[in-house]
């Protein structure tokens, strides 16, 4: 007869066995992320957009702000784009742009700045950026931070304002072409010297997750130095082309410096052949636009729609990426997609 200790020990045996038998098989890992196509993330999507122009006042400054309103009907909450115009454009500049997005399910919020009160919606002829957006005036830094910090912050006020509205703050992004891309800049930590006596100035805002830079300054303007971008951690893109030059007539490679300078990891920067300071905001691929100019040079109207797709399909895989933790998106960005459809006019850097 077998003791009781060892009927015992018997017992813990085989149900250990059994346990073992019955523990289930690990999961298979789940499929690379396949890229999307170029092409596919530049098509609209079948979203209803809807649009609201609405006021905020911010009482700390005594100032109104004005707020066009971009966003996909029926859907919700929305991921979040702060998008800061250039210097004297209305907020309506960026409409194709923000069209464009909220097909894809993002809310767009364009706040218009105090200089652009009966500023036309923009010149596509101006195919370089404007004295306006390379004004020395800290004063006008601040304010243009500010109102977009402000309107970042105000996402509820903005929900009550508009029916149907519905906005996801903790997936907020900040974009801005050309003065506004300087904006969000600020917004995103790089410093400026406002004075002798003030240097490294910083204007960062914790709240938004990534940063569009459409057109960007470089160093050596409106307080731009070579370390401004030190503290840039976060996500950020660039957009500019081989005619995008700087007012002093700066080489459109001088745009890259927020993506050269900012801290490694997560930056991206496309550089398209042929577009200028006006083709990136989809406002001369419209129908019936003029062509940009740039000195005797004049592109297609062809050549400016295929250039708008480039600027669509890259930034929307930014945002679906950062905003929304897109795997297809990401791989987008890692790989050679974009190069490979546009014949090469459109590359995409990395580091």
């Amino acid at each position: 007869m077998r003791s009781a200790w060892l009927q015992a020990a018997t017992a813990v045996l085989v149900f250990g066995a059994a346990a073992c038998a019955s523990k289930p098989t690990p999961a298979p890992p789940p499929p690379p992320a396949v890229a999307p196509p170029a092409a596919e993330l530049a098509r609209s999507g079948l979203a209803v957009v809807k649009q609201a122009d609405v006021v905020l006042r911010d009482s700390s400054r005594n100032r109104e702000v004005p707020v066009r309103v971009t966003y996909p009907e029926g859907s919700g909450p929305d991921p979040v784009i702060v998008f800061s115009p250039s210097a004297r454009a209305s907020a309506r500049s960026v409409d194709p742009l923000a069209r464009f997005w909220a097909t894809r399910g993002f809310a767009v919020l364009v706040p218009g700045h105090a200089d652009a009160a009966g500023a036309p919606a923009g010149d596509p002829d101006d195919a370089r950026e404007s004295s306006a957006d390379a004004t020395p005036d800290p004063r006008a830094w601040e304010a243009s931070a500010r109102d977009v910090a402000f309107v970042a912050a105000a996402t509820g006020a903005i929900e009550t304002r508009v029916d149907g509205l519905k906005l996801d703050e903790a997936r907020l992004g900040v974009g801005g072409q050309s003065f506004g891309a300087f904006t969000a800049m600020l917004l995103a930590g790089a410093t400026v010297d406002v004075s002798k006596k003030e240097r490294a100035k910083s204007f960062a805002d914790p709240l938004p997750k990534a940063f569009l830079l459409i057109s960007p300054p470089g160093k050596g303007q409106q307080g731009l130095t070579e370390k401004s971008w030190t503290a840039v951690e976060r996500p950020l893109m660039v957009v500019t082309g081989t005619r995008d030059s700087g007012t002093k007539n700066q080489d459109a490679s001088w745009r890259l410096d927020a993506y050269q300078l900012s801290a490694a990891g997560d930056k991206f920067a496309i550089f398209i052949e042929g577009a200028g300071h006006a083709s990136m905001t989809g406002l001369s691929a419209e129908p019936g636009a003029a062509v940009p100019k740039a000195g005797r040079k004049t592109t297609t109207a062809d050549a400016e729609v295929a250039i708008f797709q480039d600027v669509k399909a890259a930034t929307l895989a930014f945002w679906e990426a950062y905003l929304k933790g897109d795997a297809g998106a990401r791989a987008f960005l890692a790989g050679d997609g974009l190069a490979k459809e546009s014949d090469n006019r459109a590359q995409l850097l990395r580091r």
